[in-house]
């Protein structure tokens, strides 16, 4: 079994790379907001923004920062899927976790822009509901996150970077690369 997981900042192409997988080489992938809508659902509840925060905080305090990346591992082993992807990776924990979970079948993929307006820009264009249109904003939602998950530190774990300052087949490349060089798409 092969676990890839992706972390970066908002923006940066986290999504893209576990896209560009499934679409080229069929490597499914789970986020750890799937594990929240499937709470949410279990409990006839919507998938807004406030109840899936509600969800996650209320787990986060009962059973720990990683609980929805262990939940969305144990998934992973029971579909026995040779090689899949994980994305929502945020934090120490979490990576830890993953590799207490997974051992060597874990892989993690940082993926990195330089400049955070680039980052924004993108950010922008795929026009998600959950985006703010601010870049004071989105710079102050950078800090959040590093404050309350210590994104930085758990990137800095990473088995891999991907510089994403290019263009989107440069991105691509760069994935393949990892593939031909690093044997990332290898079984454990």
């Amino acid at each position: 079994m092969r676990v890839i997981g992706v972390i970066g900042q908002n923006g940066s192409g986290k999504d893209e790379v576990l896209k560009y997988l499934k679409e080229k080489h069929g490597v499914p992938f789970l986020s750890t907001g799937d594990m929240v809508r499937e709470i949410a659902a279990r409990e006839g509840r919507s998938s807004d923004r406030a109840t899936l925060q509600e969800i996650s905080d209320r787990y986060f305090r009962q059973y720990g920062q990683a609980c929805f990346v262990k939940m969305a591992a144990e998934k992973i082993r029971a579909n026995g899927w040779p090689v899949t992807g994980i994305s929502g990776v945020r934090s120490p924990d979490d990576v830890t976790a993953l590799r207490e979970t997974l051992g060597k079948s874990f892989v993690l993929i940082e993926v990195f822009v330089s400049d955070p307006r680039v980052r924004f820009d993108r950010m922008r264009k795929r026009a998600a509901a959950r985006d703010t249109d601010s870049f004071e904003r989105f710079l102050q939602q950078d800090q959040d996150e590093e404050r309350i998950f210590h994104v930085g530190e758990a990137a800095r774990m990473a088995d891999y970077s991907l510089c994403n300052d290019g263009r989107l087949d440069d991105l691509h490349r760069a994935i393949e690369d990892l593939i031909d060089q690093k044997g990332l798409l290898r079984s454990e």
